[in-house]
């Protein structure tokens, strides 16, 4: 039996790229206008570079003023172009990210199609592209999906040099320009890695005569030329301080110090990946058993490579004392891959039951598990609405599946994630996000038309960015810290001006001061400023707002 008999022609034209490319950044871009900015993380990036059109500096990012030094500047660089071009919005902050989310699609495609076969290539970027973290971070304002790209790009132009694809191995020429960029967008952290993949490759076929093809100087020529003006001008501007806060603390400190230590166990990244590939998760460590196997039997250079991927990235990882959710993320290329091909055996010998039991069974399970995320978050209309759209989908997808070929049951799956992801899109989505931002309190901070403001024992970046006020974290006389100027800790990763809670109520000059007090520290903060004239304006989804006069 033929695979996608139906397609066959489709996949092996050129435009096929360009289709892909409509088809994933339109759907990653579906009703990205609704989802507010969050808090704490997207805000930064969103606020940075709304910062950066303002003050017209290209160069140094910056954060309520003051220089700011998380990460280096090509994703400011991106979505400050964004706003310039399509002004201060949601819509505009989210195009990055979905753009090279469309790229890594693509990328995806032509890489599997020079290394396999186009059908493998297809059902990669079907598995790929709606496997739950790659939905995700298409959407998410942060660096994550642009360093992806570049990283997989670099990997993948890599092995195309190595194996002399088409005849030439000046595929390393742009390995090298793409990890320039990947260092440009995430840092050092861009480089090391795809090198250590390389070299691990060249060592386990002991094929060290290869260094000397891979165009060493002009690769290190063409990644300085790319990568290093940036970070040379930054300590031109800043000195010391950059060289400490960048590479001391959001590097050297992040590998040796976990910034959230009960994340720091053994499993974590075991637990990511099952989450990340959902609803792929269970075929995926099918796949990735079979092809073991096939690599002890076949001795294949492309599975060697994709399994080195996979291994040196989630090793590195699982080593530094500080877990992200997104860390291992660029492994989601090489699984894509592995699952892909795997998918492809059981499509073409019509393994219908497995099918279902590998692909079937986790894709209810996800959308049983959308439904609950719609209880928890949706009210009224709109719950009812989610649920019911949700439910038809797999009552639907279930009852269709039944006598049909293996292809058919994969078809109304896919169709079945496509719909759940407009559900989410129109209903979920901008609900979770609306609860983690502080859109709602900027509005509140514009319309009392108050410049001094403080928010007690929070910080909500997302309410600087859209109210174009920068408000003072209040602090607790008790929390006052003291920390040596030298030192590396995380406190220095937080740049919002801070003041305590009695020097804000009591010091000139005599005009209004709002504070904004999440409902959990409000007997607190009752407590603390009893000697103040202060008003409640009004509680609103669990913040209090209170008006301080002398």
């Amino acid at each position: 039996m033929k695979l996608f008999d139906d397609v066959s022609n489709f996949t092996a034209s050129p435009k096929i790229y360009g289709v892909l490319f409509l088809i994933s950044f339109f759907g990653y871009m579906f009703f990205n206008q609704a989802i507010p900015i969050t808090d704490p993380v997207e805000s930064n990036y969103a606020l940075t570079a709304k910062e950066m059109v303002l003050s017209a500096d290209w160069v140094s990012p910056r954060i309520y003023g003051n220089a700011w030094f998380d990460k280096p500047i090509f994703f400011y660089w991106l979505t400050a172009l964004s706003f310039q071009l399509f002004g201060f919005s949601e819509w505009a902050a989210r195009l990055a990210p979905a753009l090279f989310a469309a790229v890594g699609v693509v990328l995806l495609y032509w890489f599997v199609s020079k290394t396999n076969t186009r059908r493998s290539a297809l059902l990669a970027v079907v598995i790929m592209g709606t496997s739950f973290e790659y939905i995700l971070l298409a959407k998410l304002v942060i660096t994550d999906m642009v360093f992806f790209v570049f990283n997989c790009a670099a990997l993948g132009f890599f092995y195309l040099g190595y194996v002399k694809m088409d005849g030439t191995k000046r595929w390393y020429l742009a390995a090298y320009v793409s990890m320039a960029l990947a260092v440009l967008t995430k840092g050092p952290i861009g480089a090391l890695l795809p090198t250590l993949v390389m070299l691990l490759v060249i060592l386990l076929q002991r094929n060290w005569t290869e260094l000397k093809e891979m165009y060493l100087l002009t690769g290190v020529l063409l990644f300085a030329i790319v990568a290093l003006p940036w970070y040379a001008a930054m300590y031109t501007l800043h000195g010391m301080e950059f060289i400490n806060n960048f590479f001391g603390v959001h590097n050297y400190l992040r590998a040796t110090v976990s910034e959230h230590p009960k994340d720091n166990v053994s499993y974590y990244y075991l637990a990511v990946f099952v989450l990340s590939m959902l609803p792929w998760s269970a075929l995926a460590v099918k796949a990735l058993i079979q092809g073991y196997k096939d690599l002890r039997s076949l001795k294949s250079p492309l599975l060697l490579f994709l399994f080195l991927w996979i291994a040196a990235y989630f090793g590195f990882y699982s080593l530094m004392a500080t877990k992200y959710l997104t860390y291992t993320f660029p492994i989601l290329f090489p699984v894509a891959i592995l699952t892909a091909i795997q998918l492809e055996r059981m499509l073409a010998q019509g393994k219908t039951k497995e099918i279902f039991y590998w692909i079937g069974v986790p894709v209810a399970l996800l959308m049983v598990g959308y439904m609950i995320a719609a209880y928890r978050y949706l009210a009224g209309w709109e719950l009812g609405l989610a649920t019911a759209g949700l439910l038809l989908l797999l009552v639907f997808s279930v009852w269709k599946a039944r006598n049909r070929t293996a292809v058919d049951v994969f078809k109304l799956l896919c169709l079945c994630q496509l719909g759940a992801y407009i559900v989410l899109s129109l209903f979920i989505f901008p609900i979770i996000a609306e609860s983690r931002s502080g859109k709602e309190i900027a509005k509140s901070m514009v319309d009392r038309g108050v410049e001094k403001i403080g928010m007690y024992q929070f910080y909500s970046t997302s309410a600087v960015f859209y109210s174009g006020k920068v408000a003072v974290k209040l602090t607790p006389p008790r929390e006052v810290t003291f920390r040596q100027a030298e030192e590396l800790d995380w406190s220095s990763k937080y740049t919002m001006p801070t003041q305590g809670i009695v020097e804000f109520g009591a010091k000139p000059p005599l005009s209004d001061r709002l504070i904004i007090v999440r409902g959990k520290q409000r007997e607190q903060f009752l407590l603390e400023t009893a000697r103040f004239n202060y008003q409640l304006l009004k509680d609103s989804k669990g913040l209090s707002y209170y008006s301080i006069k002398e």
